[in-house]
């Protein structure tokens, strides 16, 4: 994989500040809740559940913060709460999902709201990458290249969202600014 240029990659810090912002505003209203209303059973569940769901958020928001994703000619690693890597010539499947909620009354120049999901697999593990990623469409056209390489399987529904993200599935895309955030 001559093409493909070692590079690390992280998420963008602005928003994982911002989401440790909203856990902590979500924290906040859950320990006001039962601080309040600490003689009513049901509030003591409703609250309680809301600190729970905030703390689950904010453990996300830190993972997302210690995660980086290296990538190398030999293969890409994912590093988060645990190590992973996956060699290229080891993937037997590429998938790009999109995640999202349509929005009514689009306007013809309003993006739609929602992620798109790069997962490689081989026999032994599966990584899942999320477009807010910086230098998410770099990682999407390497693996265009691995496809068209090893002859990994794309499936319609990828080799159409690589075309929406403007990537030839094919392989013959040049490659993108591995710098630019997200899409």
């Amino acid at each position: 994989m001559d093409k493909i240029t070692p590079h690390t990659f992280r998420y963008p810090l602005f928003d994982i500040y911002w989401d440790y912002a909203k856990t902590l505003f979500g924290l906040a209203i859950g320990a006001g809740g039962l601080i309040y209303g600490s003689e009513n059973i049901i509030s003591l569940l409703f609250f309680g559940t809301i600190i729970v769901i905030f703390c689950f958020f904010g453990l996300q928001s830190y993972r997302r913060h210690k995660s980086f994703v290296t990538v190398d000619p030999n293969g890409l690693k994912f590093t988060s709460w645990k190590q992973e890597s996956i060699y290229w010539e080891t993937i037997k499947n590429i998938e790009l999902r999109y995640f999202g909620r349509p929005i009514k009354d689009k306007e013809s120049d309003q993006k739609p709201k929602g992620t798109l999901h790069l997962t490689l697999k081989n026999d032994d593990q599966k990584i899942t990458l999320e477009s807010n990623l910086y230098g998410f469409r770099y990682l999407v056209w390497c693996a265009t290249q691995v496809a068209k390489e090893y002859n990994a399987p794309l499936d319609q529904i990828t080799v159409g969202n690589m075309l929406d993200i403007g990537l030839d599935p094919d392989g013959d895309s040049e490659m993108p600014d591995p710098q630019i955030s997200g899409l």
